[in-house]
């Protein structure tokens, strides 16, 4: 990232007064300011066009040949910036102390460019933890209510493990691209990630496998916007046995409203193919929209998060399809040192297609899924688990339906450890 205190010290010397003489052709004045204005506003490459078309006619203002050349930093052309600030401090008129500033931005500009030659990095990321479920098969809570209830559908309690292995790659151009007047930095995003939740008291049949790979391009327009679209391939092994293949793609645009606000708006479409006969009901495209508006306070560290989503399940057999809509509100605060506490409430509707054919065979099912997660992280910075992060969770959920065999209560805790490598 270039150093403003850098820039500022080149400028604040006397080249700062140098005067940008008005010709025939054009006022430089007026040029200058425009391109400043038009670099501070995002628009890099109209700030370069305005600051060569002021060189065209002076070239001998060191002044716009400096923001030029920070102009070309920014953007990522190395070469073309390194080459106009060394123009700039082999003149005979600049002054002794710019020249040193100069050279102080040369060897930061040095440093980028060896970083921009790695253009790859990757990351591995490791979550190992405990859990404790007070439903793990969503059962009813009243059981007294049906005592002709099957009892592999009366309510279950049990404790387990969770871990979660991922693999990410980022790849990056080695220069931005134009698109409009920004400067858009085009990457190629890939994960792997390995997943698996365990009971250990015997109800394997709940446990919960997952192998995901994702892939694909983002373009990140800096302070501006941000765009990904992902591809992903999922398989689902549920009760230790394979349950379901699925193919995803998720578009994603975020919007920034300004320095700590932004809008995103998210799409994901899942083509769903179960393995067993008696789940083949449940095939066909998932989708879903996201809508959500983030705010951050001082340093990031305090932020706010509301949005609402509608989800469709899209399952074959309409007494097993639904679809409905989410609002949802989040934030985070500071705990302790270190630490941060955060929360979301949220609100989920599932409105069934068809009546429901085991409770009911005339009412369709209608349910209402109310749920608060509070949780706390903790990072450690120095000692035995440096670079360690300990978080703990709990999440309560309230599902109120139209049916009473489907009403149930939920709570589960967790605790992690969790930690970036390489």
């Amino acid at each position: 990232m270039i150093k403003k205190s850098l820039v500022s010290a080149c400028l604040a010397a006397s080249l700062v007064s140098q005067p940008l003489l008005a010709d025939d052709a054009i006022n430089a004045e007026a040029l200058f300011q425009e391109a400043m204005q038009s670099r501070e506003a995002g628009d890099l490459f109209h700030a370069i066009e305005l600051f060569e078309t002021i060189l065209q006619h002076q070239p001998e203002l060191n002044r716009a040949r400096l923001e030029l050349a920070v102009s070309y930093h920014q953007t990522r052309r190395y070469e073309a910036a390194k080459e106009h600030l060394t123009q700039v401090m082999q003149d005979p008129a600049t002054p002794e102390n710019v020249k040193l500033a100069i050279s102080a931005y040369l060897a930061q500009l040095s440093g980028d460019i060896k970083a921009n030659e790695k253009r790859s990095t990757h990351s591995l990321y490791l979550s190992a933890g405990l859990f404790n479920d007070t439903n793990i098969n969503l059962g009813p809570n009243n059981v007294r209510n049906f005592p002709s209830l099957n009892p592999s559908a009366v309510r279950k309690s049990s404790e387990g493990s969770q871990l979660m292995l991922s693999y990410s790659h980022r790849n990056r151009a080695a220069e931005t691209v134009q698109m409009g007047n920004s400067a858009v930095d085009f990457e190629w995003l890939t994960q792997a990630i390995a997943y698996n939740k365990a009971y250990n008291d015997g109800n394997s049949d709940f446990n919960l496998s997952v192998l995901s790979f994702n892939t694909g391009p983002a373009l990140l327009a800096n302070q501006k916007w941000r765009a990904a679209l992902n591809i992903k391939f999922d398989k689902v092994y549920f009760g230790n046995d394979p349950y379901s293949t699925n193919l995803s793609l998720n578009p994603v645009f975020t919007y920034n409203l300004s320095d700590d606000m932004e809008l995103t708006v998210e799409n994901t479409l899942t083509d769903k193919e179960h393995d067993n006969a008696a789940d083949q009901g449940l095939d066909g495209t998932v989708s879903s929209w996201n809508i959500n508006l983030s705010k951050f306070y001082p340093q990031q560290v305090i932020g706010v998060q509301a949005g609402i989503k509608y989800h469709d399940n899209g399952a074959d057999d309409q007494a097993l399809h639904y679809s409905g809509a989410e609002i949802y509100l989040g934030g985070q605060i500071p705990a302790w040192t270190n630490a941060r506490a955060y929360m979301t409430l949220s609100s989920r509707n599932y409105n069934y297609s068809g009546v429901d054919g085991f409770v009911s065979t005339t009412i369709k099912r209608d349910e209402t899924e109310l749920q608060a997660m509070l949780g706390v992280s903790h990072d450690f910075r120095s000692g035995w688990f440096k670079s360690w992060t300990l978080n703990a969770q709990y999440t309560h959920t309230d599902n109120d339906a139209n049916l009473q065999a489907f009403e149930y209560q939920r709570n589960i805790f967790e605790l992690n450890m969790r930690r970036y490598f390489l």
